[in-house]
């Protein structure tokens, strides 16, 4: 980052962005999480670092909290899970206890917001 100290943020990508604000909610090692679409214009290694630091964030007694639309991250991240349609909450609880019945968070969701 040293390199680019001078440069306006307004000029950075997306995705160079999108790492500055992760980096400044990490760097104070937070025991309280909150991000909306983390992932989003991330690339392969930075979306896999971030994905590390959550997991060190939670094994340390952290909590995160984040929403996305991409169920397999949520399903290989969460231990615990919420789902929202159209405003309304369908389902919460443990991954595991979600997961029992269905072959995975995206089949669940589509069995949930049919009924």
């Amino acid at each position: 980052m040293k390199s680019f100290l001078n440069n306006r943020i307004s000029s950075y990508s997306h995705g160079m962005k999108q790492k500055i604000v992760i980096i400044s909610a990490l760097i104070h090692s937070p025991k309280l999480l909150v991000m909306d679409e983390p992932f989003v214009g991330l690339d392969p290694k930075s979306s896999y670092l971030l994905k590390e630091e959550m997991r060190k964030l939670a094994r340390n007694g952290g909590a995160i909290f984040f929403s996305t639309h991409v169920l397999e991250v949520a399903e290989k991240l969460c231990n615990k899970i919420a789902m929202i349609d159209n405003g309304h909450l369908i389902v919460e609880g443990e991954t595991t206890e979600i997961l029992k019945n269905s072959d995975g968070l995206e089949q669940y969701f589509m069995e949930m917001i049919k009924k």
